[in-house]
């Protein structure tokens, strides 16, 4: 990527497409001329999901004509994702064999899932095809193991590819997932389903879309209580930080703070993680970072970030997260050197996660092209590992 491939170029060219004038596009938004402006010729970068969902509104254009995701591979590592997509639609579409042994299809979704959470890419995207095969194959025979397992692999997939920029697979993994869980009739795995549904609701970025990603996760929590065992509590827990990040984004700070301290409430009483899903204390915090960053106030992320006893989170996905949210604190407190080592830190745990976040490209883009000649050594080695030309002309 280099410095003249940004957010703002793209919206520049899809604003000609459309045969829109800056004023226009500016009155569509709701914000000045003069910003779009400065949004366009780089001066300032778009990565908050409010401002992306209502240029991609305006412009009649889909979240990821925008980031430009999905990306080509550029990499082994990338190709892993990108070469398993056609698989698993494939594993949706195609007419599945004779069931496998129950116990070794079970024993794949827990690896896969276990695989997610440690950024295993390589890994998950072997597995994910043949495991979304082996729990239909289980389900279309009637095997009392095949919906649940299956829900559990549609989630476990959508998890992993949304990143990647193939929302519209997500989401109709997504919906299959709500349609086998509706047919199970279990409530843990609908409450699991409607986690993922709200998840790929907020990916859209719509204004119409966050508001129906808060609705479907209040509604779903409200429903499931939380007075079940480790398995519901994770997911009442989960669907209230879902909607947290999703009120966030919608500015609805009262709904922030409540659906947060439903889920603190929650993890305090978890004692297992049969879901893979690390729903613990120091998760929520995560996710208390990540709906700073969302609400307006994202200079207070690194606040709550030093909160958080980091060698309590198991898992890489969690770490990379904290990481990615933290440095997009730091960059709009301005403290840019902060923001550069957090992301070099999130680099360290997973390549990939900070490779495939759109917003973190974006930042590191502005940070080059505001840098005066080429900047820090330290922003030279991210701009790199981020494929952002450090080296590349300045767009004015």
């Amino acid at each position: 990527m280099a410095r003249t491939d940004y957010i703002g170029l793209r919206i520049a060219r899809w604003r000609d497409i459309a045969g829109m004038t800056q004023q226009q596009l500016a009155d569509a938004v709701g914000v000045t001329k003069a910003y779009i402006s400065q949004i366009e010729n780089g001066r300032r970068p778009v990565e908050k999901r409010s401002l992306l969902g209502a240029f991609a509104t305006a412009l009649g254009v889909g979240v990821g004509d925008l980031t430009g995701q999905p990306e080509q591979p550029r990499n082994g590592d990338d190709m892993a994702i990108y070469s398993a997509v056609p698989g698993i639609r494939g594993a949706l579409d195609d007419d599945p064999d004779d069931p496998a042994d129950p116990g070794e299809v079970a024993r794949r979704v827990d690896e896969a899932m276990r695989a997610r959470m440690a950024c295993d890419y390589p890994t998950l995207a072997k597995l994910l095809p043949g495991v979304l095969t082996g729990t239909r194959q289980l389900a279309n025979a009637g095997n009392e193991q095949g919906l649940p397992l299956f829900v559990r692999s549609a989630i476990c997939a959508a998890l992993a590819i949304k990143p990647f920029g193939h929302l519209d697979l997500a989401a109709r993994l997504a919906e299959r997932a709500e349609r086998a869980a509706s047919l199970l009739g279990q409530p843990v795995e609908q409450a699991a389903a409607q986690f993922m549904l709200s998840q790929t609701a907020l990916s859209a970025a719509t204004a119409g879309a966050r508001r129906r990603s808060l609705t479907v996760a209040s509604e779903a929590a409200q429903r499931l209580g939380d007075d079940g065992d480790d398995n519901a509590l994770t997911w009442y827990g989960l669907l209230h930080l879902q909607a947290a990040l999703a009120a966030a984004s919608l500015a609805r700070d009262a709904d922030v703070t409540m659906h947060l301290g439903e889920a603190d409430a929650a993890a305090a009483r978890v004692q297992s993680d049969p879901w893979r899903m690390e729903f613990t204390p120091a998760n929520c915090g995560v996710w208390r970072v990540g709906a700073s960053v969302e609400n307006g106030e994202p200079e207070k992320a690194p606040e709550y970030a030093r909160r958080i006893d980091r060698s309590t989170l198991k898992t890489a996905n969690r770490l990379v997260r904290l990481h990615i949210d933290t440095g997009r604190g730091h960059y709009a407190a301005g403290d840019l050197a902060a923001a550069v080592r957090q992301f070099l830190a999130a680099d360290e745990v997973s390549p990939m996660e900070l490779r495939t976040r759109p917003s973190v490209r974006e930042l590191v883009g502005q940070m080059v092209r505001d840098a005066r000649r080429r900047g820090s050594a330290e922003l030279q080695d991210l701009a790199i590992r981020c494929g952002v030309d450090p080296l590349s002309p300045d767009p004015s």
